[in-house]
């Protein structure tokens, strides 16, 4: 769930980027590689932990999902794990729900969803490298 959520999450963080008008391949924490969204693993780094980690361990907590809405492929010795449709459509609906989440985001000084802060993070990534900014401020919800 993890990996999944984390990919999901990278997916929005290159369109964000692409908003901000950044090039979602070019990053500063994560090195540059062919093919590699950089930045917007970059981005995703702050929202991980709100986002995807908190969503997982509710389902989880919750009894949601468990290892029976998982499927495992035996042809790798058991090491392969794949959510069932079903899990699946509870994840994206439970990740749905939180990318929707409003909080009070400090460098726009208004309230905003996880999923617009993060457009916002990108901005600031935009506004920092243009001069318009000083400093990148990371996101601390609390």
């Amino acid at each position: 769930m993890l990996s999944f959520g984390y990919t999901v999450l990278t997916n929005e963080a290159v369109t964000a980027c692409e908003i901000a008008c950044l090039d979602p391949q070019v990053g500063f924490l994560h090195g540059l590689h062919r093919g590699r969204p950089s930045l917007a693993l970059d981005l995703i780094e702050e929202f991980r932990p709100l986002v995807v980690d908190s969503t997982v361990i509710r389902l989880l907590a919750t009894d949601q999902l468990s290892a029976a809405d998982f499927t495992y492929d035996e042809a790798e010795n058991g090491r392969g794990c794949r959510m069932t449709d079903a899990a699946r459509r509870t994840f994206l609906t439970a990740y749905e729900r939180r990318m929707l989440t409003l909080a009070h985001h400090p460098w726009a000084g208004r309230k905003a969803s996880y999923r617009s802060a993060l457009t916002v993070q990108a901005r600031l990534v935009a506004a920092v490298l243009d001069g318009r900014e000083d400093t990148y401020t990371p996101l601390a919800w609390r």
